[in-house]
């Protein structure tokens, strides 16, 4: 049995992230999206589980509000009560008749002042008393138009509720969705580069690049080159220290200068932690999930390729992820972003060309994020990889990113 957890993660206005969908999928079925059944309450509870047992919460959404779908069962179970409210929000699933006694038992949660969403939401009547205690109403982009959006919020009492929109998969959408009055967001609109043209850097943000082109300049980086343009930059300065300092390294006496920040990281990582930081300032204007999303990217291609050994460079493996969405922080094309930055083939040819045995990792670990659960078999089959891991792998990541407190 091949089973998987991934989080998806949900906007606010500001684009900046609300609370993360956790999602899972077991066996050789995808259950989370289908109807009550024992099979979908298994499913529930090993999120339920993994996320606030055996993980701890904090590890999977970094303290922001988890959304998991629960089956009828596990409402007339009472399941949620057993988790902190301000933790959990509960997803009532589309396919969940309200039952007289469903409604008694999201009214006890309302009272007790758990947040209720209806995922999926269409009108019908039968709705009326759980639209009431809901929070949060979760439209679906795709599978209904804007005017059949609009005709549905017209139905509804909007007073104290959230809006959430699904499936918002460019940025165009999620103006529209933001003028019709959602207030969260929920798809990969800000995973794409709103133009495909070249544009001009800013001063700053061209001494970012200038700093990945001296870090990948050579084999040996120039220590006393690198130092300097960290120093000169305060918040290249900040980010560093910040790294250092992080809980990954757990070190005694706090780190407050930069020579000392780069002795602690050594020769080995300093070119990774350059490239991270570089990443940091690129991504000022944009979403912080990117470059979130870029660095577990980057640590569980790196993990797999250790584990695996597709290719003979780890560090190699790391930058295909770190890299995979530099398109999107630059807006342009790939081949402009890593236009000077001196990267080895089997990084160019997965980024650029999309090929090679790089390119599948990354293909993989976007499969997990955007629970597309077919694709991850495809790619674990393919690669002959023990999907057993994969999960430990990318929790692991989504861990050692929270711990580095970018």
């Amino acid at each position: 049995m091949n089973t998987y957890i991934a989080r998806q993660p949900i906007f606010n206005m500001k684009k900046q992230i609300f609370g993360y969908e956790l999602l899972f999928r077991g066996g050789d079925e995808d259950f989370y999206r289908l109807d009550a059944n024992t099979d979908h309450d298994q499913a529930t509870s090993h999120v339920i589980i993994e996320s606030f047992f055996s993980r701890g919460i904090e590890t999977i959404t970094g303290g922001k509000p988890a959304f998991v779908n629960f089956t009828a069962n596990l409402l007339l179970e009472n399941t949620a009560t057993l988790f902190p409210r301000d933790q959990l929000i509960v997803e009532i699933l589309e396919t969940i008749t309200p039952t007289p006694e469903i409604i008694a038992a999201c009214r006890e949660l309302h009272r007790k002042g758990y947040k209720l969403a209806l995922d999926d939401f269409t009108y019908t009547p039968e709705l009326e008393p759980l639209i009431e205690l809901s929070r949060i109403i979760k439209f679906d982009f795709i599978a209904s138009t804007p005017q059949e959006i609009a005709q549905m919020m017209r139905q509804i009492n909007l007073k104290g509720k959230w809006l959430l929109a699904e499936k918002i998969e460019t940025n165009e959408m999620f103006d529209l969705a933001m003028s019709m009055g959602f207030r969260l967001f929920q798809g990969y609109f800000f995973s794409k580069p709103e133009t495909m043209s070249s544009r001009t850097l800013s001063p700053l943000k061209f001494s970012y690049i200038a700093l990945m082109r001296e870090a990948s300049a050579g084999e040996e980086i120039n220590i006393q080159r690198v130092s300097k343009a960290i120093r000169d930059d305060v918040a290249l300065s900040y980010k560093l220290l910040r790294l250092v300092n992080s809980a990954f390294y757990g070190l005694r006496n706090e780190v407050t200068d930069i020579s000392r920040a780069i002795a602690v990281l050594g020769s080995i990582e300093l070119r990774k932690w350059i490239f991270m930081i570089a990443l940091m300032g690129l991504s000022s204007d944009k979403p912080d999930e990117i470059i979130k999303m870029s660095m577990i990217r980057g640590r569980v291609i790196e993990n797999l390729n250790t584990k695996f050994g597709f290719v003979k460079s780890d560090e190699s493996a790391f930058q295909v992820g770190l890299f995979s969405m530099l398109d999107v922080l630059m807006d342009v094309r790939m081949a402009t972003a890593l236009e000077g930055i001196h990267l080895a083939q089997e990084v160019t040819a997965a980024l650029i060309y999309q090929t090679g045995p790089l390119y599948d990792l990354l293909e993989l670990v976007v499969s997990i994020e955007r629970s597309d659960w077919d694709k991850t078999d495809t790619y674990v089959t393919a690669l002959n990889i023990n999907a057993d891991e994969i999960s430990e792998i990318y929790l692991d990541a989504v861990k050692w990113c929270n711990d580095l407190a970018i």
